[in-house]
């Protein structure tokens, strides 16, 4: 009698494994050989992108924006001097929206537990890193960048960014909240010569829904980055630019100084 229990006991256990199993998440993908997606990539346009989704050109993408801002938001755009307040222009820290939808050139560094993209303009956009080996921190200090973490899709990477400060503008000059996400599913396409950034922004104060679009990125000849890429100079005069600024801002501050 005691064997008949066991045996039953020990068949109703394995069945209930294999269901289990078979009900449960699909085991971890394996992620790609990413040396294969190492190397510098430039914006792709024109006969390198023909055939696939075609991404905004600047003026469509800041429409696309524009329509999905908070009515604060743009209110906040009237008030702002794109001239006076554009970080950029005195090689201050500005984020890496701006910079990737005008220039966009960055290098991808693969390693084991993330991946390192120093943009082109490392002095505006600064580097960038995805991490594949945790999930976002508790209590996340917001900063330029975001924090960035990443999962595999089959041979899509899956990124989700959060963590953003309030200081960067997405394109021009349309700007967001701390609550800003952006999600990107990037892929290798056209046999491994171009990476495509399907890209999601979201932010549940600053819009009033979220907006999706993509970007491609060609794989630089090494020959060209190893013996011909340009050096990159941020500003070739920034006292010029200060002496601009100052202009626009004076009348703001005589202004400021009467007494009503």
């Amino acid at each position: 009698m005691r064997r008949r229990i066991a045996l039953t006991v020990f068949f109703i256990s394995a069945f209930a494994g294999v269901a289990s199993r078979a009900k449960g998440a699909e085991p971890a993908t394996k992620p790609p050989d990413l040396s294969a997606w190492a190397g510098y990539y430039m914006p792709a346009r024109g006969k390198d992108i023909e055939g696939l989704k075609p991404p905004p050109g600047g003026t469509a993408l800041r429409q696309m924006i524009l329509d999905h801002l908070q009515p604060w938001v743009r209110a906040k755009m009237e008030a702002t001097d794109t001239i006076a307040e554009d970080n950029g222009q005195e090689c201050r820290f500005t984020g890496p929206f701006k910079y990737w939808f005008s220039n966009g050139a960055f290098s991808f560094l693969p390693a084991a537990d993330k991946i390192v993209m120093p943009f082109w303009e490392i002095n505006t956009a600064g580097v960038r890193r995805i991490y594949l080996n945790r999930s976002h921190p508790h209590n996340l200090r917001p900063g330029w960048d975001g924090d960035s973490v990443g999962r595999w899709e089959g041979d899509t990477l899956v990124v989700d960014t959060i963590g953003f400060n309030d200081k960067s503008w997405l394109y021009k000059l349309e700007q967001h909240s701390e609550e800003l996400r952006m999600v990107e599913r990037i892929r290798l396409v056209k046999d491994g010569k171009v990476l495509a950034f399907d890209i999601t922004f979201s932010d549940r104060q600053a819009f009033t829904s979220a907006y999706n679009f993509v970007l491609y990125f060609k794989k630089a000849d090494p020959q060209l980055t190893e013996n011909h890429l340009p050096i990159n100079v941020c500003n070739e005069d920034p006292q010029l630019w200060k002496g601009m600024r100052d202009q626009r801002l004076k009348p703001l501050i005589q202004r400021s100084l009467q007494v009503k």
